[in-house]
């Protein structure tokens, strides 16, 4: 049976999935090059938006006429709404329709078998709690030119709009010899680039008997990569901002592989929402932890999460929030409007902002962000980065550089062997937004 995958939300989602394609394809199935062949159709979910579950539902929607033999459906929209996937897959009638929690996910020959054997047309497993992280290996991250590696699953925060907790569980970490044994693995296959995943990230090795704390890791994946004798990027998806303390700084001046690259969420700058959100720090403390990066990496993405509109957001709240971001390094930013998430205690907060002035104020800072991360392109023109070749685009290689900036460099040509590799690159202009660059080798690359 030929299967079909697709994945919304974030990188550990990105990971889970590979982990499901590699699980299937070892138990006799096959992936299908389109959905028009498949059979089987699997949704790994996302639930942090509510704009994320309709996308799931859209989707589920879309399948239908492709006449599926087989739909799971699991994620974080599984999770926590099962009984409304439910009520929609008996609408949309598919055969067979299994609902699969965060840790029935990873034997799905388990459930495909007994739904097939038994004649089910549907089939819900959703236990309400969590066990340990579940420890994924994977032999190679299909069509990636980065490795992503998950190190850490859940949150313990429970910021007020935050549906993660629920949907993920308490912070669970994997242990140390599994992630050093994943990352020699994705080493040895050839990839250059390895990218650290977790729900939340920085609060690795807390639960661990005994306890550890992040640098410590880091420090042992360094020794590993140092290792290889080549150069090589190691790249953090996210870090909360109480985490840059003194610790990570050390490792973060010592480090030869560290990427210039930090997206640190805000969410506000107001200190009187940060308190509502249930946000553990400050504005102010936000401000100095992101400066005194700033002060190793001068040249690096700051990347931050904004959310806006959330109850009791005036504007005095809002253009405090407006104010830190134009003050700060910050030049890029993720912004989204405050939504309502099922089980939260925001939903239920008063003072609700209109969906008009949430618009309005999403045009606000998006208009900032394009201002600053133009800026910042301009500021990186006549830098010399190293950048992973990721795939070839109309005559042109699309690569990202360590400081996560997306760059062309027109006429060459990329080998499917050289996708993934690093090489050194001069940016030389902004054009429409993007920059282009020229290789300063060309050991991966041909003219085209």
């Amino acid at each position: 049976m030929k299967f079909w995958i697709k994945t919304l939300g974030c990188k550990v989602n990105q990971v889970e999935s590979a982990y499901i394609h590699e699980r299937l394809r070892k138990t006799g199935f096959y992936p299908a090059r389109s959905e028009e062949g498949a059979e089987l159709f699997i949704l790994n979910s996302c639930a942090v938006t509510e704009r994320a579950c309709l996308e799931a539902k859209k989707i589920l929607k879309q399948w239908k006429k492709f006449q599926p033999k087989i739909v799971i459906f699991t994620g974080c929209s599984a999770q926590v709404l099962a009984e409304e996937f439910k009520e929609m897959a008996k609408n949309l009638e598919f055969p067979h329709f299994i609902i699969l929690g965060q840790d029935k996910k990873y034997e799905p020959e388990k459930f495909l078998e007994s739904t097939l054997r038994e004649n089910l047309s549907l089939m819900i497993q959703v236990d309400p709690t969590f066990e340990t992280c579940y420890p994924l290996i994977l032999e190679e991250f299909y069509g990636h030119s980065r490795a992503f590696v998950k190190i850490q699953d859940g949150c313990s925060n429970f910021c007020s709009y935050c549906i993660v907790p629920y949907s993920r569980g308490p912070s669970r970490s994997i242990g140390e010899e599994h992630i050093l044994k994943q990352i020699r693995i994705f080493l040895e296959q050839g990839y250059e680039e390895i990218v650290l995943t977790g729900i939340h990230l920085g609060m690795w090795g807390e639960d661990l008997n005994p306890k550890k704390k992040l640098p410590e890791l880091l420090f042992k994946i360094e020794e590993l990569l140092k290792s290889f004798q080549k150069p090589l990027n190691l790249r953090l998806s996210s870090l909360e901002v109480n985490e840059i303390n003194e610790d990570f700084l050390i490792f973060a001046r010592q480090s030869q592989f560290l990427c210039p690259h930090f997206h640190i969420p805000l969410q506000s700058g107001s200190n009187v929402i940060l308190q509502k959100m249930n946000r553990k720090y400050s504005a102010e403390e936000y401000l100095e932890k992101v400066w005194a990066l700033y002060s190793l990496f001068p040249y690096a993405t700051f990347g931050a999460d904004i959310l806006i509109g959330f109850p009791g957001e005036g504007e005095r709240e809002f253009f405090e929030t407006y104010a830190l971001i134009e003050k700060s390094p910050l030049n890029w930013l993720h912004i989204f409007p405050f939504s309502e998430r099922p089980g939260t205690p925001a939903k239920n907060m008063s003072s609700k902002v209109s969906t008009e002035e949430k618009k309005k104020r999403l045009e606000i800072l998006q208009k900032l962000s394009r201002e600053k991360r133009l800026s910042f392109l301009k500021k990186n023109l006549g830098t010399v980065r190293k950048a992973i070749l990721e795939e070839e685009k109309k005559g042109s290689i699309k690569a990202l550089t360590d400081n996560y900036l997306q760059v062309l460099i027109p006429n060459r040509k990329v080998s499917e062997a050289s996708r993934g590799k690093l090489i050194k690159v001069k940016i030389l202009r902004v054009r429409d937004n993007l920059l282009e660059a020229e290789p300063l080798e060309d050991k991966e690359i041909m003219k085209t």
